[in-house]
């Protein structure tokens, strides 16, 4: 949990993970640059934001997971299985 929480901290551009320019675009946009920025966003808003379709939901999952960063997301899970449905 602890290294999770110092993930926290990160910021989107010290990542391994190779974002789509989509989605560098995207986080422009909401001016977004770290994991905590991001994880303040509510998912359930996440996807009302105009640009962030299918795609970039599915980027941010797989950078979620890629991170290991699940647990700080609120609701990741139900909002990870309602996108899987979709």
């Amino acid at each position: 949990m602890a290294y999770t929480v110092s993930k926290l901290h990160m910021k989107l551009s010290e990542s391994k993970f190779s974002f789509s320019q989509r989605m560098l675009s995207f986080f422009e946009m909401v001016e977004v640059s770290s994991v905590a920025e991001l994880s303040a966003i509510p998912l359930q808003k996440i996807t009302c934001f105009k640009g962030f379709k299918t795609k970039c939901r599915q980027e941010l999952i797989a950078f979620i997971e890629f991170e290991g960063i699940a647990e700080l997301f609120e609701g990741y899970r139900t909002w990870k299985e309602q996108q899987c449905d979709q």
